[in-house]
């Protein structure tokens, strides 16, 4: 069964504001783990959409070890 581009693209949408809402809330960086706990997506759901948010210029990320924590852009 596909996904019809509309719902797809509104998905995309949702996630993303979502995600931008979560992060512009928080008074710390969040990692990839814990937004998708707040959110309810899985953690590589989360990762994606955070990747392209940052290659947008959206929000940023630093490493601590193995994790990546994300920012908005202020």
């Amino acid at each position: 069964m596909d996904k019809s581009p509309i719902k797809s693209a509104i998905n995309r949408t949702n996630i993303e504001k979502n995600i931008l809402k979560t992060l512009s809330e928080s008074d710390k960086p969040l990692s990839t783990q814990e937004i998708a706990s707040v959110l309810g997506n899985s953690w590589h759901t989360i990762i994606r959409y955070c990747l392209d948010l940052e290659i947008r210029g959206k929000i940023f990320k630093f490493s601590i070890g193995r994790i990546y924590a994300w920012q908005v852009k202020k």
